[in-house]
């Protein structure tokens, strides 16, 4: 079986991604490491690291306790979390206690779905083993906030006063992912 998916932005190696997520399940942790898009591949890329939680945070929620059951192997917190990007528009955070996935999938110039993902333990059970509006709280507020300063900036960007100028060093991901673009819609 072929594990590469074709998705709406290219191709992507669905084999690689079970394999980390499964290192992540039993609690390997993992050193940063990167492939950045177009590289080694068609657009691709990847990165991953694992940082600690704030001081005294188990897990991502509003108070920094746990939200549900450990995931896997997992037999304690480790004080972290592992983030991944998969691909240009795709992004998976793990806790040990749940793990989120973000869909970007853009489907005009002004408009993009996203699709928010919550995992926990296959043997959780909502209302038994986890309240499901604290699981979601961490990334339900976040991404509520970014939509405001999205469409903000979009507001901007979409005056007759605005006047595009060079990236800066804060948008380095946003120059690759612009110039990954512009490569894949550019005539063969």
């Amino acid at each position: 079986m072929d594990a590469r998916k074709q998705t709406p932005w290219g191709r992507f190696d669905f084999a690689r991604l079970i394999w980390v997520l499964l290192l992540i399940g039993f609690g390997i942790e993992l050193p940063r490491c990167s492939r950045q898009f177009g590289e080694a591949g068609e657009g691709e890329g990847f990165d991953v690291f694992h940082d600690a939680t704030h001081p005294g945070a188990v897990t991502g929620s509003e108070d920094g306790q746990a939200v549900a059951p450990l995931m896997g192997d997992f037999q304690d917190y480790n004080g972290g979390f592992t983030y991944i990007d998969l691909g240009p528009s795709s992004f998976f955070l793990a806790y040990p206690d749940y793990g989120v996935l973000f869909f970007f999938v853009p489907r005009s110039c002004q408009k993009t779905d996203m699709e928010i993902v919550w995992l926990v333990d296959g043997n959780a059970e909502e209302g038994r083993d986890y309240e499901l509006s604290r699981l979601i709280w961490m990334w339900d507020v976040t991404t509520r906030a970014d939509k405001i300063i999205i469409d903000h900036n979009q507001k901007g960007v979409s005056s007759r006063y605005y006047r595009p100028g060079p990236y800066t060093p804060m948008e380095s991901y946003t120059q690759s992912f612009a110039s990954w673009y512009l490569e894949q819609i550019a005539p063969s």
